[in-house]
């Protein structure tokens, strides 16, 4: 993903080189960043926050599941030993 990112960058940096040069930096500025944002929207990237939030989830159920399995086990075996 981050490849294509630079490419896709690269290539229309490439095709507007003319068009930069004849602007101010900070215009320029805008619109590689208004660029940049585009690009990454594109991607379908989450935030550290969300991803973050998510790996706490997913953690915690695990947790739930080897609890759970080891309850199954006990239970188990104490069908098996009647």
């Amino acid at each position: 993903m981050i490849d294509d990112f630079i490419k896709q960058v690269g290539n229309t940096l490439g095709e507007t080189a003319a068009q930069l040069s004849k602007l101010p930096t900070q215009e320029i500025q805008a619109q590689v960043q208004q660029l940049a944002k585009s690009t990454l929207d594109k991607m379908d990237l989450v935030s550290r926050e969300d991803f973050e939030i998510q790996a706490a989830m997913l953690a915690k159920y695990r947790e739930r599941v080897l609890e759970l399995e080891e309850r199954m086990k006990k239970l188990e075996e104490q069908v098996q030993d009647k």
